[in-house]
């Protein structure tokens, strides 16, 4: 059997059923065995960081794994963006990359080059890689592929490269008589039923708990019931990072909003920051962008108890109250749920009707700054999405938009580039996730910087003819960046509008020219009239014109505290907030 068929059949028995790559001459033999291959389809992308974003799109959308490929030097390390993307936000998915024949190489290791596009891409890749290698032999093609899969999905996930020369893709094996890997690895016993008591426990001993939910939790449908009945069997407030947003539905009576030290919404800041007693972290960092660069600073009064898959997040302390575990926070869960079947915990009504005031106290002080317009567009976008339509999200001013103002519903997800914050994320991560939620109704919202970035991915949208509509909040500006040089670079707006040298096109009529529906608009009655009429099943291209200067609030600034970002709260709300026992 030739090895680029068995590479694809052992991937397609491990679930993968789509591929995503740009054709080249050292992958050739892959791509020739996907195209062959009755059982799974080939994705022609048009640049191979947009493919590696579709196969992060794809991943993050199922909660299962995924592969992309590329041909070797420029296209191998053009997916570089998009593996990186994957280790940081724990996403399993196996990059495949052609390489140069094996004779050809000089023996010589200190030359710069060994071959026409050849690079050393896996010795680039491994600080961001779990596991990355070069395959030598070909009758190590199982061994090596089995040990990649099982490294990808063991403790926290993350990408792995196989780097295949182009001798080695065309040779024929014996299956009968490849090895095979074999995990001998021992792990410590944990005892998740006394985890989960204690939990518990400490749950009922205090007056003020919360949950931090994080990305560490698995995304299956399963993983989705499992924490929901959870949080309705605990009836505490839920607070989360921005990339755990999907987990609790908008109209959970406990979802109280994302923290985020900058961009976080007010209530959930107010209330993590400042007036929870008990702080459960399930799978969530609490990094620098979650509570502040100064950790100790966030709530020091109260008792945080972490569950943790990555021993080296726990080497971070937050302050002398922490109680670390290093468990699968999924395993606890289930144990928390095996228990609370049988065994209530008193409603903290009090509590409850703390937070709800707060959060409806701030949520109108939001609502009432004229800097809120963008956020009424992406209000409107919630009214035309289904209990399904998964929503991806760019960098910029659009995520904080997005993640301010989408509202989840029971199986929405709504998807970011999280710890890389990789503009041009969305467009190409949407079209992944829009196949492997089969083929359902997607939603893009990106800014004129993010587009701009993967624009040639339209091409595939429109190949594909995928229900996918994106919406292009267009400020002729970066906008975050903008706002910035608003406040501490006296309004020098080097790279970052048109006097600064940046512009942006006419996005309608790029998305004409590839032959998807576009439409253009500057006001917001437009933008509804237009949503109720237009074709949701076809690929569509919205442009919304906003002005430059459009900013993103609330946000915190220097010298104030994350849970009273700017524009401040009003000094006798804040007050009462503050005295509220």
């Amino acid at each position: 059997m030739k090895v680029s068929d068995y590479i694809v059949d052992f991937l397609y028995e491990k679930g993968i059923k789509d591929f995503f790559g740009y054709q080249g001459t050292m992958i050739a033999h892959f791509v020739d065995s996907i195209g062959k291959n009755e059982k799974v389809k080939n994705h022609v992308c048009y640049n191979e960081q947009g493919a590696a974003f579709e196969a992060v799109g794809y991943a993050k959308t199922t909660g299962g794994i995924s592969c992309a490929y590329s041909t070797s030097g420029p296209g191998a390390t053009n997916l570089i963006t998009g593996i990186a993307d994957a280790f940081y936000d724990s996403v399993p998915v196996i990059f495949i990359t052609g390489q140069l024949n094996t004779y050809e190489y000089t023996g010589i290791n200190t030359i710069r080059q060994q071959g026409f596009q050849e690079s050393d891409i896996v010795n680039i890749v491994k600080p961001i890689t779990k596991y990355a290698i070069k395959i030598e032999k070909e009758e190590d093609i199982a061994y090596e592929l089995e040990k990649a899969l099982f490294i990808m999905q063991t403790g926290r996930y993350g990408p792995v490269l196989i780097d295949l020369p182009m001798n080695i893709q065309r040779a024929e094996i014996d299956v009968n008589k490849l090895k095979h890997f074999k995990n001998d690895s021992t792990y410590a016993e944990i005892n998740y039923e006394e985890i989960a008591k204690e939990i518990i426990e400490q749950i009922k001993n205090s007056h003020k708990p919360i949950l931090v939910l994080g990305n560490g939790l698995e995304k299956t449908k399963e993983s989705f019931a499992e924490l929901r009945a959870l949080i309705n069997r605990l009836q505490i407030p839920v607070l989360y990072s921005m990339l755990a947003k999907s987990f609790v539905e908008e109209d959970s009576p406990y979802n109280f909003g994302f923290l985020g030290t900058a961009y976080g919404q007010r209530y959930a800041n107010m209330i993590g920051c400042q007036k929870a007693d008990l702080i459960i972290s399930l799978g969530c960092r609490l990094n620098g962008r979650t509570i502040g660069i100064k950790r100790e600073k966030f709530n020091p009064n109260a008792k945080i108890i972490r569950i943790e898959i990555d021993p080296e997040e726990l080497k971070l302390k937050i302050n002398d109250n922490d109680v670390n575990y290093l468990a699968d926070v999924n395993k606890i869960i289930k144990a928390m749920n095996n228990i609370l079947i049988t065994e209530n915990i008193p409603v903290k009504t009090n509590w409850l009707n703390i937070c709800n005031y707060i959060k409806e106290k701030l949520k109108d002080l939001d609502n009432s700054l004229i800097e809120w317009l963008p956020n009424r567009y992406i209000e409107k976008i919630n009214t035309i999405t289904d209990n399904d339509t998964n929503i991806f999200a760019d960098v910029g001013q659009n995520q904080v938009w997005a993640a301010h103002s989408i509202k989840i519903r029971k199986n929405q997800k709504l998807i970011f580039s999280g710890g890389l914050g990789a503009m041009g994320f969305s467009l190409p991560a949407a079209i992944g996730g829009c196949i492997a939620n089969d083929k359902k109704f997607t939603v893009v919202i990106t800014g004129d910087g993010g587009l701009q970035m993967n624009i040639q991915e339209l091409q595939l949208l429109k190949t594909e003819n995928l229900p996918v509509t994106i919406f292009v909040f267009n400020n002729n500006s970066l906008g975050l960046i903008h706002q910035q040089q608003c406040d501490i670079f006296d309004n020098k707006f080097y790279g970052a509008c048109s006097e600064g040298g940046y512009n942006a096109p006419n996005f309608a009529k790029i998305a004409d020219a590839y032959g998807i529906n576009s439409y253009q608009v500057n006001n917001i009655n437009d933008f509804e009239a237009l949503l109720i009429k237009y074709d949701k099943t076809k690929p569509t291209l919205i442009e919304v014109l906003l002005p430059v200067g459009t900013k993103a609030y609330p946000k915190t600034v220097f010298g104030s505290e994350m849970y009273n970002q700017f524009p401040h709260i009003p000094k006798e709300l804040f007050e009462e907030i503050i005295n509220l026992k």
